[in-house]
């Protein structure tokens, strides 16, 4: 069965024997195919923010809204309610109340400078309305932080990660709502370290195979991947625990340096050369 650039057996999706690239079949041997977010029987896989583009839409389209009312609302100073005025009666009003008055093709423009503190003494049957005092953005910035805590939760990620509001985050909630993204980011960095290896070996073996690389090389060389660090609370209770496991032969020096990001051999040799300085004897 051929289908999406790749050729299975006919009854078998998992066994695949070749991939389209380019318009050209490649052997399955000769690539590495990643896919993430699908079952195994599924050819294809697919992008991570798939299953919440209708959430993220909606998330859009609200935080959109949101900002065109507040800029209209706010672009309003006030508005003047003329009770029983004339059209002509407010024009002639407007334009005697005007600081500045702009002629152009068609139209006639008014303004008026109200300095910071302006205390307006209005006229019998004139009522001034402040629409920018009406906004409250609050009630739908909850909203869309509800649209995105729903998409953190689908993707298992902490809500500050989409929502960048971090004011939630107290000890007790930020510990639940990371533990279950934690070790959801320790099982991708899993796989991706897994399928690395593959690959790294792959091209090992086709480096001993063009003469490149000793033969003995795939004996001889041990490949350590360490991925980066998901984030600590706390730094000391991490390093007393690295700390036990030294003191148990459990884990040596070199591995301690690369977990704490320094360089082993670089490190001792500024140890050695701050002993050399000082006249102490080397340890």
């Amino acid at each position: 069965a051929c289908s999406l650039g790749i050729r299975t057996e006919p009854d078998d999706v998992e066994s695949v024997l070749a991939y389209f690239v380019d318009g050209e079949e490649v052997p399955a041997g000769d690539i590495q195919h990643r896919k993430g977010n699908v079952d195994a029987n599924v050819k294809r896989g697919i992008p991570l923010f798939y299953p919440v583009q209708k959430n993220l839409r909606r998330a859009e389209k609200l935080l959109r809204n949101m900002s065109v009312v507040a800029e209209i609302q706010s672009a309003i100073a006030l508005i003047r309610r003329h009770r029983g005025g004339t059209a002509s009666g407010v024009q002639r009003f407007v334009g005697e109340q005007a600081d500045v008055t702009r002629e152009s093709p068609g139209a006639v423009t008014h303004y008026s400078r109200y300095a910071p503190g302006t205390i307006i003494d209005a006229q019998a049957g004139i009522e001034y309305d402040f629409p920018a005092a009406a906004i409250d953005a609050g009630k739908y910035v909850l909203v869309l932080q509800a649209e995105l805590r729903a998409i953190a939760s689908r993707l298992v990620m902490p809500e500050f990660m989409l929502s960048s509001d971090a004011s939630n985050a107290n000890y007790s909630s930020t510990l639940v709502a990371e533990g279950p993204a934690v070790k959801m980011f320790e099982r991708l960095q899993a796989e991706q370290i897994a399928d690395d290896l593959e690959l790294i070996w792959r091209a090992v073996e086709r480096a001993i195979a063009a003469g490149r690389l000793d033969p003995q090389t795939r004996d001889a060389v041990e490949i350590q991947v360490e991925p980066p660090s998901l984030g600590v609370r706390n730094l000391l209770e991490e390093t007393q625990v690295r700390a036990v496991e030294f003191q148990h032969g459990l884990l040596s020096l070199q591995t301690w340096s690369q977990r704490a990001g320094l360089d082993y051999d670089q490190e001792q040799a500024n140890i050695r050369a701050r002993q050399a300085a000082s006249g102490a004897a080397p340890e």
